[in-house]
């Protein structure tokens, strides 16, 4: 991602910040004021939501063109004689993904559903989903597709389809933007360590929130798919996870824990959490394929 998308992806939050920051110090040097406070508070809050929801939109609208870009230049060209095995592979895959989402839009409530390859840096093993509405939009990585890892598939794409479901994405930004206008009435209002603390407090009901969301998407994959083939996707990446340097592993995890659970507790969920209804053993999913080492 270049430097200008990154400015322009995060402006909306520096500047919540900034101004955050800046009332706090205001706070202890002159005292509160709660004119200033609930101004801050809604401003910020405010411009939160609108950046969100931005985005949001610009995910959806873009989404026809990424899956024609993206997608459909593998998915929807008949094969060739030079493709290689792999890509035969990948390729099909691609198109069973594409009538699967298709066939199973409406029974989960939504109108239609995009597909598309990230193409940003590092997006090999990526998966994420974005929703508006009773439209949502998917991405995901080429991981997924190759030989020796698309046995994860089904999971993958049960969990951001549950995303979608659960319409996660609107309630994201309302919790973030209430989340900001609460820290932003704080600032104005308290002592530094009252708002420290509080502060910290919103934060972490925040993250468990964000936890919840991607529990609750994996029980939803696991309903679907079954505890094994859920189970067996996170032992995959905690493997690759032990085989970074310790350092990369330790960064990785300390970005990501703000919005999503550590893996050996995703793990611990797919394999005991109580599901009402689940059956001993699931029928196939209809994208299932065997493992392959």
């Amino acid at each position: 991602m270049k430097l200008v998308d990154i400015l322009q992806r995060h402006a909306g939050q520096a500047v919540a910040a900034t101004a955050i920051i800046g009332e706090a110090v205001m706070t202890q040097l002159r005292g509160p004021a709660a004119g200033i406070a609930v101004g801050v508070a809604v401003a910020t809050g405010g411009l939160w939501a609108a950046q969100g929801r931005a985005r949001q939109r610009s995910a959806i609208a873009t989404g026809p063109t990424a899956q024609t870009l993206t997608w459909q230049v593998h998915a929807g060209r008949k094969p060739r004689q030079s493709d290689s095995d792999t890509y035969r592979h990948i390729a099909a895959r691609m198109r069973q993904t594409t009538e699967h989402v298709r066939r199973t839009t409406a029974q989960r409530g939504l109108e239609k559903v995009t597909l598309a390859i990230s193409s940003e840096s590092g997006s090999w093993a990526d998966a994420r989903s974005t929703g508006h509405g009773r439209r949502g939009h998917v991405w995901l990585g080429l991981r997924w597709f190759h030989p020796r890892h698309t046995a994860h598939l089904p999971a993958v794409l049960e969990h951001e389809l549950a995303h979608l479901q659960r319409r996660d994405t609107g309630k994201r930004i309302a919790v973030e933007s209430a989340a900001v206008a609460t820290v932003g009435l704080a600032a104005g209002l308290l002592p530094l360590f009252h708002f420290s603390l509080t502060a910290a407090t919103v934060w972490m009901l925040t993250v468990l929130f964000f936890w919840w969301g991607e529990l609750f998407s994996d029980l939803a994959a696991v309903r679907v798919c079954g505890r094994t083939p859920v189970a067996d996707m996170w032992r995959e990446d905690l493997e690759r996870d032990r085989a970074r340097p310790l350092l990369a592993r330790i960064w990785t995890t300390a970005r990501s824990l703000r919005t999503h659970p550590p893996m050996r507790l995703r793990l611990v969920v797919a394999e005991h959490a109580w599901i009402p209804h689940l059956p001993t053993v699931p029928p196939p999913h209809p994208l299932h394929v065997p493992a392959t080492s």
